[in-house]
């Protein structure tokens, strides 16, 4: 819940700063430019991060060649755990991991025959996923014909780097890597990855 004039407020820029669009509009273009292959950075929670269709082989590429992320995997959000067990074998635990408050990146079994790009995960058997833990991740998954279903939601930097929080550190750090910058006038106090979990033995 949020106050259509005090905020917060969404503001899409491109990486030299120029705002595109404000509020239901950026969000709307957000969707559009990742549904066509371009990669946007994402102002959420604790940074930013680095996002794009995770079902468009070509942009998996291009982010990992942007960001010098040679062999490591990506993470992914989707935005229930039911898409999730599209792609990836789901126990009771695992489910209830994604759910739970922490929303961690839970290492889960590709599921056979239902595949996304090689690229996300080059060799791996398991695929990171999370859900939405801010109502901008709800928003941008919300079902749409012809918007991506799963994105891949790196963090926000280099690779090897801090992730970026900041906002014009944000613009200065990111802005060769993304396309275009979706950012929001609620300032991030610290800096915080994404956990990692994984299910094992019962727990």
């Amino acid at each position: 819940v949020a106050c259509p004039d005090c905020g917060p407020s969404l503001s899409l820029e491109t990486p030299a700063g120029e705002v595109v669009a404000r509020r239901g509009e950026a969000l709307q273009k957000v969707r559009e430019a990742l549904a066509a292959g371009r990669i946007v950075a994402l102002k959420g929670l604790g940074g930013y991060h680095l996002a794009c269709d995770a079902d468009d082989p070509a942009a998996v590429d291009l982010l990992r060649e942007r960001k010098g992320r040679q062999g490591r995997p990506f993470a992914l959000m989707a935005p229930d755990a039911e898409t999730v067990q599209a792609y990836c074998e789901l126990s009771d635990g695992e489910r209830d991991l994604l759910a739970s408050p922490e929303r961690p990146i839970v290492l889960l079994r590709r599921r056979p025959g239902k595949r996304l790009p090689e690229g996300l995960a080059p060799g791996l058997h398991r695929l990171g996923f999370m859900l939405p833990y801010t109502p901008l991740h709800h928003l941008l998954l919300e079902p749409q014909e012809g918007m991506p279903r799963v994105l891949v939601m790196t963090s926000g930097n280099l690779s090897e780097e801090p992730i970026a929080y900041r906002d014009e550190d944000a613009r200065q750090r990111l802005g060769p890597l993304a396309d275009l910058v979706l950012t929001h006038d609620r300032p991030i106090h610290m800096r915080c990855d994404d956990s990692v979990a994984a299910w094992a033995a019962g727990g």
